[in-house]
């Protein structure tokens, strides 16, 4: 038997144990999986590490939506635990651009 000669309950269940970039990798080998992809019952749960990952086409959101989270640390520049008037020009334009995205991409979930 053929991967894709599982009904779509089982590929769900299937795709439900990998991770966001191999889901996507799946998805592209055909069809029949890009479906499964693209089912919103996959994607009831969504775990973000990096802002990058809010911009990849690596994730689909949908009315299943359950839970999100969005979080992310970067050891290079601590900007999390100090105070807005202790940063550096860096590290205030790098904290801009992770609200800005974070923001945008918020957005899209509440219109939906």
């Amino acid at each position: 038997m053929h991967l894709t000669e599982l009904d779509q309950e089982c590929l769900l269940h299937l795709f439900s144990y990998l991770d966001k970039d191999s889901r996507h990798s799946l998805s592209l080998t055909c069809v029949r999986l890009r479906q499964v992809f693209l089912d919103p019952q996959l994607w009831t749960l969504l775990h973000f590490r990096s802002p990058c990952e809010l911009r990849r086409d690596n994730y689909v959101l949908g009315s299943s939506l359950r839970y999100l989270a969005i979080c992310w640390h970067s050891s290079r520049v601590k900007v999390c635990n100090i105070e807005d008037w202790m940063k550096t020009t860096f590290q205030k334009d790098l904290c801009r651009k992770h609200e800005s995205l974070v923001r945008d991409f918020l957005e899209r979930v509440c219109h939906m």
